[in-house]
């Protein structure tokens, strides 16, 4: 569990689990809601439509990650639209009340509260520094980089690192702010250097991929 605060509000049954199917809504943008949510296994979305109809993904969050923590600061209406990227969607919902009322037993726990929000905006200013990078291929391996962190899958071996990518090719175009066009361009540019490989949702990086983005991650972003 990611804090002695969230631990003892599940000791003492102040939570409610729910599981959820792949691409069912978790959390409606605009829905009245008084809860931090805790991610106990799988992935979710956390993603905006513009008055245009298009889908803007701030961020992806796997097992361990918390959501929803604008019900601190006293906004109990979402901004964001919240949806399950995989089957069996683990979720941990704590009302903010119960997280109140256990805080003013116990003071030191505020430091986990502060730990939470701290986590939640290092994600953001993660994504905002991303995009911010010029180069969509840069963007996309940046992209590459943190789906190592949140989706690897385990392995016996060294050589590789193996990932089942949450996103379609269509939606990760998306997700790095690049045309599919450019993403399938850069996609057969990193496989034709030996750097990757590239299989519908199957991403497999190799060690050279490694030594490829430390070079190109002492750039300045801009």
């Amino acid at each position: 569990m990611k804090t002695q605060l969230l631990k003892t509000l599940i000791k003492n049954g102040l939570y409610k689990h729910s599981v959820y199917s792949k691409n069912e809504i978790i959390l409606r943008s605009k829905c009245y809601s008084q809860s931090i949510y805790f991610i106990k296994e799988g992935i979710v979305k956390i993603m905006q439509i513009t008055n245009e109809g298009e889908e803007i993904v701030p961020v992806l969050l796997s097992t361990g990650q918390v959501f929803g923590n604008d019900v601190i600061y006293g906004d109990f209406y979402s901004s964001y639209t919240s949806e399950s990227l995989c089957e069996n969607t683990s979720i941990y919902e704590f009302e903010i009340n119960d997280i109140q009322l256990t805080i003013n037993k116990d003071i030191t726990f505020h430091k986990d509260l502060l730990s939470l929000l701290k986590e939640e905006h290092q994600q953001t200013e993660k994504r905002i520094k991303s995009l911010r990078i010029r180069s969509a291929e840069e963007r996309l391996i940046q992209t590459f980089i943190e789906f190592y962190y949140k989706f690897k899958i385990p392995s016996n071996t060294t050589e590789h690192v193996f990932i089942r990518s949450p996103l379609t090719q269509n939606e990760l175009a998306a997700y790095t702010r690049t045309s599919r066009v450019t993403t399938n361009n850069i996609i057969n540019h990193l496989k034709n250097k030996s750097l990757i490989e590239y299989h519908n949702r199957d991403i497999v990086l190799k060690k050279a991929f490694f030594k490829y983005y430390k070079n190109i991650s002492s750039r300045d972003i801009v």
